[in-house]
Order: structure tokens, then C-alpha cells, then sequence
């Protein structure tokens, strides 16, 4: 089967946190894996594709956080629980949040 992803994503346990745009409370989670493209995370309740999140996503290093628009592009239920999975895509990431991830998965791949 082909890789259809245009980012490579890392195994990556971090907390993130969202928030559905316009308006809802902010909703905190664990991330399962990381990418330059997008994210894909657990979530405790139903939201419909193509919803735009605002999220807050904690990195180690230098810059504590990365905040950015996010596109949810899909939604699974997980089996036997009340949680989904979801993947989401960058749609609006400021310049130096979008290098600070980028050196974050590459010094991943690279062991450092």
C-alpha cells in the first residue's frame, strides 16, 4: 500500500489542547502522532468533519507551544469506548510555529 501523506508523522505523546471555532469550551487531550501536515489525536466527544479547531499543541524545547487553525479531516469511533479518533490539517500555523515543529520531527528522526 502507498503512503498517501505528503509529511512524515512521528510516534508523539504530547498534550494538546482545542477548542471548535467559533465558540466552545477548550478540551485537552494526548496526541497519538505528530506531523508537519496535521495531527491525529483522541477526543471525548463527536465532532463533524470539516469543523476548524483552534488548538494548542505543547512541544519540549524552546518555544513551549504552538497554537494553530486546524481542519478536522477525519473521525473514528474507537471500539468499546466513548472516545474518537481524529486527524486534523494545518490550515493556518504561524511561520516560526511551523519551523519550530519541523525541527521538532526532524531532531525526532534523528535520534537527537
Amino acid at each position: 500500500m502507498q503512503e498517501r501523506r505528503r509529511y512524515i508523522r512521528i510516534p508523539e505523546k504530547t498534550r494538546i489542547s482545542y477548542r471548535c471555532i467559533p465558540r466552545s469550551r477548550v478540551s485537552g487531550y494526548v496526541t497519538k502522532d505528530v506531523g508537519a501536515g496535521g495531527i491525529r489525536f483522541l477526543v471525548q466527544r463527536f465532532i463533524p468533519k470539516g469543523t476548524f479547531l483552534r488548538i494548542k499543541l505543547d512541544l519540549s524545547g524552546p518555544t513551549t507551544a504552538i497554537e494553530a487553525v486546524v481542519k478536522l479531516v477525519r473521525i473514528t469511533g474507537i471500539a468499546h469506548s466513548d472516545e474518537y479518533e481524529v486527524g486534523v490539517q494545518f490550515v493556518d500555523i504561524p511561520s516560526h510555529a511551523a519551523k519550530h515543529l519541523v525541527n521538532y520531527i526532524e531532531d525526532f528522526i534523528s535520534g537527537k
